[in-house]
């Protein structure tokens, strides 16, 4: 055994420790949730007790701003981009309404996106489109072999109008796995003066990301996906020189500056610096943030180059695995895995054949059906190991044929 192996055995039983969810059965599905560290968990939990017993009064607003600003830098050093660019959040979704809300939108500007998005971007989008007469046009996306990403970088670029503002664009598809060419759809965007907005809630925790090598505008992000983190808790990442360029839809006293020498007779405000102005809670859940900043610190010391490598590489294998059963049919492309294998079994209903390896301790899940090619799904995180993949590649064998196998 080499000696890495060696060294990630060691790593995955003090990870075991720590995230007590996956000893509880093969935890196959962090695209829904990641499961919680020990040390957030603690964290959530003295909070929440300091609260009760000590009430909830000042200096507590202090201390919270300066754990936003702590929990903003840890983010941004994960994600290759300052704490400057980074706003904290509600959610994923939230930090997609706060940009396509923004922009200064005039009638009969355009919007491209994907038929494979999230409703967290196609319902805000939707909206938006009524309410200031814009244009949505939605690029069709193959999966399987007939994917390419040359295909839909072709059909973004035809899309393309003199009219067009801005590409709604997963990182990583919810519904079928496939892994976007960011760097690719960044540079046709900017070449057209168009905006990138990125759905990246399957993409941070699963793989590497900078912000400032990808050079995308505005980048939504999960708290409690690939990064660990509890609910409730998301980002926003904006490029600086974006910044001036999307208003705050909703404002608060938090996204002020000087918050307690304003002017209450003017009808206007100074915008806190940077991010910080789409800062949308007057005073964030303490428990949450905190939690969430415990759960980026034990990411930090295991090594976020360390998961991110991981976690494609036991796609990998496990799609390896599974290519050796005839009934399965793979819906995510081949080498754009990020932490997702998706796919059909020939004469199963996904919701069923995850119902039964749920019961037999196999966490995956389907995704609704109205969400086609509507596969199965499993999420492989940095905690798994080879062995509990092989475990659920013999399960799902004996599901499809029967006991007798």
């Amino acid at each position: 055994m080499q000696k890495s192996e060696i060294d990630d055995r060691e790593k995955l039983k003090a990870i075991q420790e720590q995230m007590p969810a996956i000893k509880s059965c093969h935890y196959l599905n962090t695209g829904t949730n990641g499961p919680l560290p020990k040390v957030a968990a603690d964290m959530m939990k003295r909070v929440i007790d300091k609260e009760l017993e000590e009430g909830r009064y000042l200096p507590f607003i202090k201390e919270l701003y300066a754990d936003m600003d702590k929990t903003r830098a840890t983010l941004a050093d994960i994600v290759g981009a300052s704490a400057e660019e980074i706003a904290l959040t509600r959610s994923a979704t939230e930090a997609l309404n706060i940009v396509l809300w923004g922009v200064h939108w005039q009638p009969g500007d355009e919007i491209i996106t994907t038929t494979v998005a999230h409703p967290a971007g196609l319902a805000p989008l939707s909206l938006v489109k009524q309410r200031y007469g814009l244009v949505a046009k939605y690029v069709e996306v193959a999966w399987g072999e007939e994917y390419k990403d040359e295909y839909v970088l072709a059909d973004v670029e035809r899309m393309i109008t003199p009219r067009t503002r801005l590409l709604l664009v997963s990182h990583v598809s919810f519904s079928t796995g496939i892994t976007f060419p960011l760097r690719e759809l960044t540079e046709l965007c900017h070449r057209n003066n168009m905006y990138i907005l990125v759905d990246g809630a399957q993409g941070v925790g699963a793989l590497p990301v900078n912000m400032h090598e990808l050079g995308v505008d505005f980048y939504a992000i999960a708290g409690r996906k690939w990064l660990c983190g509890p609910e409730g808790i998301g980002a926003l990442y904006i490029a600086k020189d974006r910044i001036s360029e999307v208003d705050p839809t909703f404002i608060s006293p938090s996204s002020i500056r000087d918050r307690h020498d304003l002017d209450i007779r003017s009808p206007y405000v100074i915008p806190a610096p940077f991010a910080a102005r789409y800062h949308i809670a007057t005073a964030m859940n303490s428990a949450i943030l905190l939690g969430f900043q415990k759960s980026l610190e034990f990411l930090c010391e295991l090594g976020i180059d360390w998961i991110t490598r991981r976690v494609p590489a036991l796609a990998k294998y496990v799609r390896g695995l599974m290519a050796d059963i005839p009934e399965i049919e793979f819906i995510t492309p081949a080498n754009k895995e990020a932490g997702f294998v998706h796919f059909h079994v020939n004469g199963w209903n996904p919701t069923d054949l995850c119902g039964i390896l749920n019961e037999r301790g196999f966490m995956i899940r389907p995704v609704p059906k109205q969400h086609l090619p509507a596969p199965a799904r499993i999420s492989t995180g940095f905690y798994n190991t080879k062995e509990e993949l092989d475990q659920f590649v013999e399960a799902l064998v004996k599901v499809i044929r029967g006991p007798q196998e």
